[in-house]
C-alpha cells in the first residue's frame, strides 16, 4: 500500500474568501491560470502555470495538504486530495474570476491556528518557507497530533493581538495596488544600482526573501573562473552533500551575445570541485526584454534567464517580504 505523503499549498491571498468557499465545495484552486491555454494537460502558454505540473503529478489520492491563509490570515487549513491530481485535475475559470483556473480535489480536515500550543516547531518553521508548493513528510507526526487534539486546542491564539494583525493585513491586502508597487520598485532600483552594485542588492533581497537559504556575493575577479556572480547554497539529502544555485548578473539592455552562456557554464566544473552540485544556473539581466533575446532560450545547458519583465516580478516578491506581505507567487 503506497505511503500517504504531506506537502504545503500555498494560495494567492488576495483571493482568501473565495478560495475557502472552493474548497468547501471540494474544488482546490491555484493560480497562474487565467488563459485556458494554461491547462497543464495541454498547455500551449506558461507564464508562470508551468510550476503548476509538480503538483498536478505529486499529489495522490489520500495526501495530506496544509494551506497557509486558509480560512483566514492566522490559519492554516488541513485538507486531504480525494483523487490522484494527475487523473482528476481539471481547468475552468471562474465566470465572476480572471484566474484561479486550475482545480484539484480535495476536502477540508479541519484548520488551526498558526501560534496554537498544539503547533509544534517543525510546522512553525517550514511555513517560513517562501515556496509555492513543498513536501513536509517530515512533519507527519506534528501534524497527526493537530488532527488528534480537541477542536479548541487547536484554535487557542493570542486573542486580541492576532485579531488586530489580522484586520490590519486584510485591509491593506484589499487596498494594495500590487501593479503599481512593482512599476515603481523596479523604476527606483534601476535608478539606485547600476553595474555590479546589483550583485550587492539582489543578495540582500534574496536572503530577505529565502532566510534559509546561503547566499553570498562571489563576483569579482574570480569570476572568469566560475562565472558567478551569487551563489546560493542549500542542504543536500545526504549529511555530506550540498547543492547550489548559480546566478549571472548583467546589467544589459536590448540585445545580449551568446557569451553569457559560456560563463556561466563554467560554475558546473568549478563548483563540483568545491564540494557543491550545481542544481540551477540562472541568468538575470536587469533591462533587456525578452522578446530582443529569444535565441538565449534555445541553449540546451539547462540555463534559464531572467529578463526585465521577470526581475520586475522577483524585485516585487522581495519588496513585499519587506513590508511583511507573504508572496503567494514565489517561484
Amino acid at each position: 500500500m503506497r505511503e500517504r505523503n504531506y506537502w504545503v499549498f500555498r494560495i494567492d491571498t488576495r483571493a482568501i474568501d473565495y478560495l475557502d468557499t472552493e474548497l468547501n465545495e471540494g474544488r482546490l484552486r491555484q493560480g497562474w491560470g487565467w488563459d485556458k491555454r494554461q491547462n497543464l494537460t495541454c498547455m500551449t502558454i506558461d507564464e508562470g502555470a508551468g510550476r503548476n505540473r509538480v503538483i498536478m503529478e505529486r499529489v495522490k489520492k489520500d495526501d495530506i495538504l496544509l494551506i497557509p491563509r486558509l480560512p483566514d490570515w492566522n490559519y492554516v487549513t488541513i485538507a486531504e486530495a480525494t483523487a490522484d491530481w494527475d487523473q482528476e485535475y481539471r481547468f475552468e475559470i471562474d465566470k465572476d474570476q480572471s484566474d484561479y483556473g486550475h482545480i484539484f480535489p480535495a476536502k477540508r480536515i479541519r484548520s488551526f491556528v498558526r501560534s496554537s500550543s498544539v503547533v509544534d516547531s517543525c510546522i512553525r518553521k517550514t511555513l517560513r518557507v517562501p515556496s509555492r508548493f513543498w513536501n513536509i513528510n517530515h512533519c507527519s507526526q506534528a501534524i497527526a497530533k493537530i488532527l488528534d487534539a480537541k477542536q479548541e486546542e487547536t484554535q487557542i491564539e493570542g486573542f486580541y493581538e492576532n485579531r488586530m494583525e489580522r484586520t490590519l493585513s486584510r485591509s491593506f491586502l484589499k487596498n494594495f495596488d500590487e501593479k503599481q508597487f512593482g512599476e515603481e520598485v523596479y523604476e527606483q532600483m534601476n535608478n539606485q544600482f547600476e553595474g555590479f552594485e546589483w550583485e550587492y542588492a539582489l543578495v540582500y533581497g534574496l536572503e530577505r526573501l529565502f532566510p534559509c537559504y546561503e547566499i553570498e556575493r562571489v563576483g569579482g575577479r574570480a569570476e572568469k573562473e566560475h562565472g558567478t556572480d551569487i551563489l546560493v547554497k542549500l542542504p543536500g539529502i545526504l549529511p555530506e552533500s550540498r547543492y547550489a544555485i548559480a546566478i549571472q548578473v548583467k546589467d544589459y539592455e536590448g540585445f545580449v551575445r551568446d557569451s553569457v552562456i559560456e560563463q556561466i557554464n563554467k560554475a558546473d566544473s568549478f563548483w563540483s570541485d568545491e564540494g557543491l552540485t550545481v542544481i540551477d544556473k540562472i541568468v538575470i539581466i536587469t533591462k533587456a526584454p525578452k522578446d530582443s533575446n529569444l535565441h538565449l532560450l534555445e541553449n540546451t545547458d539547462g540555463i534559464r534567464f531572467f529578463f526585465a519583465a521577470d526581475l520586475k516580478n522577483l524585485l516585487l516578491s522581495i519588496g513585499k517580504s519587506f513590508i511583511g506581505i507573504q508572496d503567494s507567487k514565489t517561484k
